[in-house]
């Protein structure tokens, strides 16, 4: 897909090691990726959220777009801090609440990493649900990705880590946790 005129750019941001994202800049990112979207007119029927971590973008874009929530259940990361890529995994089937899906679908993620789950993703959509237009959009796009979506937040040409503010969970345990009363 090109960038038509007046649809906001994307960030170019040159962090290098980790980059760190606040709450506040999560949802502005989104936000960015909305307008993007917004703006170049994409046409969709429902946003496929690719989960863990495209659950958060596809429920905010499905909340701004009034479109209905479908989720793909994949996992890549593993190891300590889920910081490894391992092998990837996608779900055998989708859930949903729609009668049918399509004909048009908007497939997003936080990230294009390696942009394996993402490819695979679009080829598993494609065999099985065949959608008449499939798009992808993404907050973070890495330069080492083998897949360029459709639209992207921000292009990360360093390739950093992206520690997301909702990953602290990842380290905690109930055990650690504290009561309100």
């Amino acid at each position: 897909m090109t960038q038509q005129p007046g649809t906001p750019a994307p960030v170019r941001d040159d962090t290098a090691g980790e980059l760190v994202v606040t709450w506040e800049q999560y949802h502005r990112l989104i936000e960015h990726l909305a307008l993007q979207l917004h703006a170049a007119a994409v046409g969709f029927d429902q946003i496929v959220a690719l989960s863990r971590g495209g659950l958060r973008v596809g429920d905010l874009l499905s909340r701004l777009f009034d479109k209905p929530l479908v989720v793909m259940a994949a996992r890549s990361y593993e190891g300590d801090g889920d910081r490894q890529q391992g092998e990837l995994r996608l779900g055998h089937q989708l859930a949903h609440t729609c009668d049918s899906l399509g004909p048009r679908l908007l497939l997003v993620d936080d990230l294009a990493d390696s942009g394996a789950t993402l490819e695979a993703a679009c080829q598993w959509l494609q065999e099985h649900v065949a959608p008449e237009e499939l798009h992808t959009a993404v907050i973070w796009l890495k330069a080492a990705s083998s897949v360029r979506p459709d639209i992207w937040a921000v292009e990360l040409p360093q390739n950093p880590w992206i520690l997301q503010p909702f990953e602290r969970w990842e380290q905690r345990r109930p055990e650690d946790l504290r009561s309100l009363g």
